[in-house]
């Protein structure tokens, strides 16, 4: 369709700054029907995302799924984000020196989702853009909200994430940065779930997997698009269970991994003690201010309730806190 042509038939759509669940079902049968096809209709798809950062869950899921499809097919094998295809996109969602909106970041965490594969840097990015967007959301009142930690959650475990399942130090830092700049703000206790038991399973249990080079894939063409694991009823099998629960559950986590890839090598390891690093790591980033809050010392106390065998120096902190 002529790039005229879109611009004609959305000029309505979002002019009040909301897409709606009807307006989404007229994008889908009169604008994108064959998806969004090439640069021009994404460029389209975005201008209307600036105009309208509202709507309806439709609208959001559908710009999702629209703009992450887009890049995951753009060129073969499907489901690979190539470093030409992530400035592409990057340089959509930092145009003007913007940061990424709401409905941008859930775009990226679905594109996470869905992919195979992404670049070294997605995550990286990513995370940035939360740091971001909390932060700069109401300058002095920066908070997490039920959505932001619904959302976070999602690219904690994202399968294209950057350690997919496992909780990677850099996605701990993020949880950490997020919490320090929001002290004492009215955050939604769903955050606070998630910092603990996040930071907890960084500590308590590692697992390497690394899917299908691309050039592999693309000589093969053999991978398993199965997107059906459900990263919640996972993470609550791990933590329901302590120690025992991590093992059945990275158990249920290696046998996904290796149906997905039959043709890659899967390493998966389960660590049941914190090494003395990562205990160093916690010491410093959990007493930088010199003192406990209710959400650090709560951390400390679930890792007490894991019965994992504690170096000194987090056996000190665990014991400070009680």
């Amino acid at each position: 369709m002529p790039n005229e042509n879109i611009e004609t038939l959305i000029r309505s759509v979002g002019a009040d700054g909301h897409v709606s669940a009807d307006d989404v079902i007229f994008l889908r049968k009169n604008v994108f029907a064959d998806g969004v096809v090439n640069r021009a209709e994404l460029a389209a798809l975005f201008a209307l995302a600036e105009k309208a950062p509202q709507g309806d869950r439709e609208w959001f899921d559908y710009f999702a799924e629209a703009s992450a499809d887009f890049f995951l097919r753009e060129e073969e094998p499907a489901g690979y984000l190539t470093e030409e295809e992530f400035q592409h996109l990057e340089a959509f969602v930092t145009r003007d020196g913007k940061k990424a909106s709401s409905i941008e970041l859930g775009m990226l965490v679905a594109l996470m989702e869905k992919a195979t594969e992404t670049t070294s840097t997605m995550a990286e990015f990513t995370a940035d853009q939360f740091r971001r967007l909390i932060r700069d959301r109401s300058k002095g009142a920066a908070r997490v909200s039920g959505a932001d930690a619904a959302l976070l959650r999602r690219y904690l475990y994202a399968s294209a994430g950057d350690g997919s399942i496992a909780i990677t130090r850099d996605e701990a830092e993020l949880l950490f940065d997020l919490h320090e700049m929001t002290i004492g703000a009215d955050n939604d206790p769903a955050f606070a779930d998630l910092f603990i038991k996040a930071v907890a399973a960084h500590l308590m249990a590692h697992v390497g997997y690394q899917p299908l080079p691309r050039e592999e894939a693309l000589r093969l063409h053999a991978w398993v698009t199965d997107q059906t694991v459900n990263p919640a009823g996972f993470f609550g099998r791990m933590v329901s269970g302590g120690l025992a629960g991590i093992r059945e559950s990275y158990g249920r986590k290696q046998s996904f991994a290796s149906k997905k890839n039959e043709d890659d090598a899967i390493a998966a390891a389960i660590a049941e003690r914190v090494t003395a690093q990562e205990a160093d790591w916690l010491a410093d980033r959990i007493g930088k201010n010199g003192k406990f809050d209710d959400v650090e010392r709560a951390l400390l106390h679930y890792m007490r309730e894991l019965g994992a065998d504690l170096p000194p120096k987090l056996s000190a902190l665990v014991a400070k806190a009680a």
